[in-house]
């Protein structure tokens, strides 16, 4: 396995469009929409939105969101955000390429 193979499709679309070592942080959130829970886009974007806003850890008491660890002011959150959907939609898209390609393969054999 080369290196190039390492990595799912999600994670390589990551990894492209947050190449620079200044977008590192971004690439990692990026990954994490990839590598998400949820199974519908809605799901997907609510685990972004627990990820990177700040919530208070403790039930009822406002200053612990201090201890929270998303990556903290407004402007960083709002980017681990916009990165963390990318990667919901890379992996929307891997997944749907996934089951074009396999209905495109199932249609080739009816025809053999």
């Amino acid at each position: 396995m080369i290196p190039q193979q390492w990595a799912s499709p999600c994670g390589k679309q990551c990894t492209d469009k947050y190449a620079a070592i200044t977008k590192l942080p971004w690439r990692v959130f990026c990954k994490k929409g990839c590598n998400s829970d949820g199974d519908t886009w809605e799901e997907c974007l609510e685990d972004c939105n627990q990820l990177c806003y700040k919530d208070p850890v403790l039930k009822d008491q406002q200053w612990s969101a201090y201890i929270d660890r998303s990556p903290g002011s407004a402007s960083y959150s709002e980017e681990c955000f916009h990165a963390c959907v990318s990667g919901c939609g890379y992996k929307e898209y891997v997944n749907f390429s996934s089951y074009f390609m396999l209905f495109i393969s199932m249609m080739i054999r009816s025809f053999l």
